[in-house]
């Protein structure tokens, strides 16, 4: 099943085994993020699969319009229009570089870098 489903809601390596009625699969629980496996009748195995099938004529919202993954300046029209504040993450304060001697911070003046003359 998984292998006709589009970017599969689970890939057939998760799906371990199908017998007598009952699909066995691997998963990975969001909360712990540890690998569970999980037995269910295939009657419940279908209805969790079926439930992130979007029904025909729908489209993924994520890959589409303004929240595309490229539509950067697109994004920032639509939040400048609608007066969208954005908060800024503050930077956060480099580590000083210590002198190994007096352990005091040390002031970095340049940055030379080497050059590679083959003789």
């Amino acid at each position: 099943l998984s292998r006709y489903l589009y970017r599969g809601v689970i890939s057939e390596k998760n799906i371990v085994s199908n017998r007598n009625g009952h699909v066995t699969f691997n998963y990975i629980e969001s909360k712990t993020g540890k690998k569970r496996q999980r037995t269910l009748k295939g009657e419940d195995f279908l209805h969790l699969v079926l439930l992130h099938v979007l029904p025909r004529g729908f489209r993924r919202v994520r890959d589409y319009g303004f929240l595309h993954g490229n539509a950067k300046k697109m994004l920032f029209w639509v939040q400048l229009i609608l007066h969208v504040q954005i908060k800024v993450p503050s930077l956060r304060p480099r580590p000083a570089f210590k002198c190994p001697c007096c352990n005091t911070p040390m002031v970095v003046l340049g940055v030379r870098t080497a050059t590679f003359n083959p003789g």
